[in-house]
C-alpha cells in the first residue's frame, strides 16, 4: 500500500512541471512573435522615411533655387522646376512672408529689396503636385546715415541733407513747435534735399530729422539766435523813388540796384545810431526797376522788389 502511494505522489509532481514548461513555451512565442510584429512596424516606419526622403529629394532634383546679389541692395531670386510652379513663399528673418504666384509657370524671377545689416532670407516653392522646395541665403546691406548740414545764408538757416541712397523725408521744427515734414516723392534727386527757412527771432533750438527708404536716420539739434530783419519802405513821389530802411539795430550796409547799376550804402555814412537809412533816385523815361537788400551787423537780412515803375 505505502508502495502504491509513493509512485501516485510522484506521477502527480511529474504533471505540475509539464504544465511549467508549457506556459514557459507559450510566454517565449509571445515574446517573439511580439518581437516579430515590433520590426514590422519600425520597417515600416523606416521605409516611409525612405519613401519621404526619396519624395524630397526627387522634388529637390526636380525644382531648382538660386538667391544671387542683384546689386548693392537687392537679392535675385531665380527658380527652374520641371513641374509648374504654385507659388514662391520668402521672407526675411522673422518678418511677414510674402507669396508670388507661380501663374502657371515653371520658371520664375523675383527682385527683394535687402533690409539693412546681415539677414537671412528664406525661399519656398510648392508645385502643383504639392512637393515643396527650399532656399536660405545670408546677405549683409551697409549703408551710411544721412548727412545733415545746417548754414547761415542770407539771415536764414540753410538745411542741407546729403545721402547715397534715396530719401525717404525730412522733418524739422523750432523748439517745441509742430514739425514740419517733407516728402521726398516730388524730388527728381532724391538723395539731396536743400532748404532755407527763416529764424524766429531770440534763442532758438532748430531740429531736423532725416530719414532714408531703408529707415535709417539720422537727427541734428542747433542753438541759432534769430535776429530781427529791418524793414524797407519804398515811395514813388514825381520823378523819384524814394526808400527808407529801419531796423531795430545797427546797420552794416544797404545795397541795391536800380535799372542794372549797383549801389552800396555803407554803415560809416549812416547818420547817429545807424539804424536808418534813406535814399532816393531820378527814374528815366520808360521801364524803372530797383531791387533792394539790407543787412545789420549781427546778421539780420531783408530784400525787397523788384518793384517796376513806368515813367
Amino acid at each position: 500500500m505505502n508502495q502504491i502511494l509513493f509512485i501516485q505522489n510522484k506521477k502527480r509532481t511529474g504533471g505540475s512541471s509539464d504544465i511549467k514548461k508549457v506556459v514557459l513555451f507559450f510566454a517565449i512565442m509571445m515574446i517573439v512573435f511580439g518581437l516579430i510584429l515590433s520590426g514590422e512596424g519600425v520597417y515600416a516606419v523606416y521605409q516611409d522615411r525612405v519613401a519621404n526622403r526619396d519624395k524630397q529629394e526627387e522634388a529637390n532634383a526636380t525644382t531648382v533655387i538660386q538667391l544671387s546679389e542683384k546689386d548693392a541692395a537687392n537679392v535675385l531670386i531665380t527658380v527652374n522646376s520641371k513641374t509648374v510652379i504654385s507659388e514662391l513663399i520668402y521672407n526675411w528673418g522673422s518678418q511677414a512672408s510674402e507669396t508670388i504666384s507661380g501663374q502657371g509657370q515653371t520658371t520664375m524671377e523675383a527682385t527683394v529689396a535687402m533690409p539693412v545689416g546681415q539677414n537671412t532670407l528664406t525661399v519656398k516653392t510648392i508645385d502643383v503636385e504639392g512637393n515643396q522646395v527650399t532656399k536660405q541665403g545670408t546677405f549683409t546691406l551697409t549703408v551710411d546715415k544721412p548727412e545733415i548740414n545746417l548754414s547761415l545764408v542770407d539771415g536764414n538757416i540753410k538745411i542741407k541733407v546729403d545721402s547715397k541712397t534715396d530719401l525717404s523725408n525730412v522733418t524739422y521744427k523750432w523748439n517745441s513747435q509742430q514739425e514740419q515734414q517733407i516728402s521726398m516723392d516730388t524730388y527728381a534727386n532724391k538723395q539731396t534735399f536743400e532748404k532755407a527757412i527763416e529764424i524766429p527771432t531770440g534763442q532758438n533750438t532748430l531740429t531736423v530729422t532725416a530719414v532714408d527708404v531703408y529707415g535709417n536716420q539720422s537727427e541734428k539739434s542747433q542753438e541759432i539766435k534769430g535776429v530781427t530783419k529791418p524793414k524797407i519802405s519804398p515811395l514813388i513821389q514825381g520823378s523819384r523813388i524814394y526808400f527808407e530802411v529801419t531796423a531795430e539795430e545797427a546797420l552794416e550796409k544797404v545795397e541795391f540796384e536800380f535799372n542794372g547799376k549797383a549801389y552800396v550804402i555803407n554803415a560809416d555814412i549812416l547818420p547817429g545810431d545807424k539804424k536808418k537809412a534813406s535814399y532816393s533816385v531820378e527814374m528815366k523815361k520808360g521801364t524803372n526797376t530797383l531791387k533792394i537788400k539790407a543787412t545789420t551787423v549781427s546778421g539780420g537780412v531783408a530784400e525787397g522788389g523788384p518793384w517796376t515803375q513806368q515813367y
